[in-house]
């Protein structure tokens, strides 16, 4: 993984990840709408039709398409909520939350790799505004590390979550996943271990 940009580098990466665009203020308003009727109201409708008069207003607004893809997730349609998140990344391909949300979607998929690829490029585009996200970006890498069965790495990025989080943010982190990761990997050897033996005796 890709460590964390010092301090004169995420400064500069900010500048360069905000092109001048003026702001829709009926869009966003829109989107505060929307959200509310998803978080609160639960009325998934009438927020989808709002976040698509977004879209006709500003067909490049990738909060829309976060928002939008968050909502078809919640409904179980899957691969809508990944189509969108893939028109999230078109229009901001540095946005960490449309990287780690799509990482979400392929992991319930059963699409591991893919999953790890797209939070490792979540990590890769966290800057000093966004580093809150780590602790999250953290827990969903080792559960899909753990689901695929990538041990020795699982092991590594908990200790990369040691120098990169808060102290209370990483004990949170190692009491989820250290014991589980210890485990799975000690089975991992002794299995190995009993099938180099049993090879041995096959071979005598």
């Amino acid at each position: 993984m890709t460590n964390l940009l010092t301090n004169v580098n995420n400064q500069t990466n900010e500048d360069n990840k905000s092109p001048k665009k003026l702001y829709n203020l009926k869009a966003e308003k829109l989107i505060r709408a929307a959200n509310d009727n998803f978080v609160y109201f639960k009325d998934y409708e009438m927020a989808l039709m709002q976040l698509q008069e977004v879209l006709t207003l500003d067909p490049d607004n990738a909060k829309a398409y976060i928002l939008k893809g968050t909502i078809f997730f919640c409904l179980d349609e899957l691969q809508t909520a990944l189509d969108c998140f893939e028109k999230a990344l078109l229009t901001d391909p540095y946005s960490v939350e449309a990287y780690s949300l799509k990482a979400n979607v392929l992991d319930i998929k059963g699409n591991l790799k893919e999953a790890l690829d797209s939070c490792d490029k979540a990590f890769i585009n966290v800057t000093e505004k966004n580093q809150e996200l780590l602790t999250s970006l953290y827990d969903q890498k080792l559960a899909i590390l753990i689901r695929s069965k990538r041990y020795r790495e699982a092991k590594e990025t908990l200790r990369q979550c040691y120098t990169s989080l808060k102290e209370e943010d990483s004990s949170y982190i190692a009491s989820c996943y250290r014991d589980v990761i210890d485990n799975l990997h000690r089975k991992r050897e002794k299995k190995k271990q009993l099938a180099s033996e049993r090879f041995k005796l096959v071979s005598m």
